[in-house]
């Protein structure tokens, strides 16, 4: 996926213009394969790059569990369980907020290298799932990336493995399709973007 310039500025202007104070956390959410983690690296290089704008992965906040759990769960319950939204409050968000560095382990495995996230100027926190409402009073700007269905799609069938893999992602599809609706995300973010 390549941003067009124009765009990447007008993310990083809109950002700048929210960091009024200390770290600006900016949350950039979307459907998965929408190239969420790709336009975060780009902003964050536009922006200075390491030491003033870092990048979280909410794919590290989601719960580790057996594939027949994941796929036994109704799409309320997976919404509801499949991402750890309070560990990234309380590990991410709250020291970040506070002027402090950020320290999770990815998915929650103990025994893996704790992250750490420096207080830079900007964080971003990019991943599905990531503008939570209960997550939003944290962010200074919250960005959608819209990609065209199709396009999201193809990229997770790419990505996936496994016998179970076309069962995991129409559950994790209509988990998407819950959360979009129900917590009425477009209406919610400060900026949409198209993806691509």
């Amino acid at each position: 996926m390549t941003m067009p310039r124009q765009e990447i500025d007008r993310i990083a202007a809109a950002i700048t213009a929210r960091a009024t104070h200390g770290v600006a956390l900016v949350a950039f959410d979307g459907r998965a394969g929408a190239g969420k983690t790709t336009l975060a690296a780009a902003v964050a290089e536009h922006l200075g790059g390491p030491g003033r704008a870092a990048v979280v992965h909410g794919d590290d906040f989601f719960r580790p569990m057996p594939v027949p759990v994941r796929l036994a769960m109704s799409t309320a319950a997976g919404y509801a369980g499949y991402f750890d939204w309070q560990r990234l409050r309380d590990q991410v968000l709250v020291p970040l907020a506070s002027g402090r560095t950020a320290r999770h382990e990815p998915n929650g495995s103990v025994g893996s290298a704790p992250r750490q996230v420096p207080c830079s100027d900007v964080v971003i926190v990019e991943g599905v799932l990531t503008a939570r409402p209960e997550l939003a009073a944290f962010y200074d700007l919250s960005v959608l990336v819209e990609t065209p269905a199709e396009l999201c799609l193809r990229r997770l069938y790419r990505r996936g493995r496994g016998p179970e893999r076309d069962a995991w992602i129409a559950r994790w599809r209509a988990v998407e399709e819950h959360y979009l609706t129900t917590t009425r995300l477009h209406a919610r973010v400060g900026l949409t973007v198209r993806g691509g």
